[in-house]
């Protein structure tokens, strides 16, 4: 039996995987920065974990939004040249 392919976009120019790693980032980097440099007086047991959810949503955000441009941009441009690691080359 063939295997499903799962894929994050429908096509060239979707620009979901923006949006949603635009809400992930957005939604997980103020709280991570807010309990990494801003702790309470008694952290307790939760702040090591809230910091390991925190951290990987804003990861996966960031890494939705980098797929996100390597899909939407166009043969040519700034973003397609970096997004593909060609920016140094010709």
């Amino acid at each position: 039996m063939r295997r499903r392919w799962w894929r994050f976009t429908a096509g060239r120019g979707d620009f979901l995987p923006i949006v949603i790693g635009g809400l992930m980032a957005s939604m997980s980097l103020p709280g991570f920065f807010l309990v990494l440099f801003a702790p309470d007086s008694d952290p307790g047991i939760f702040r090591i974990p809230l910091l390991a959810v925190l951290g990987a949503g804003a990861l996966f955000g960031i890494g939705f939004v980098v797929v996100g441009i390597r899909v939407c941009a166009t043969p040519g441009s700034l973003a397609y040249k970096i997004a593909r690691g060609r920016f140094f080359s010709r």
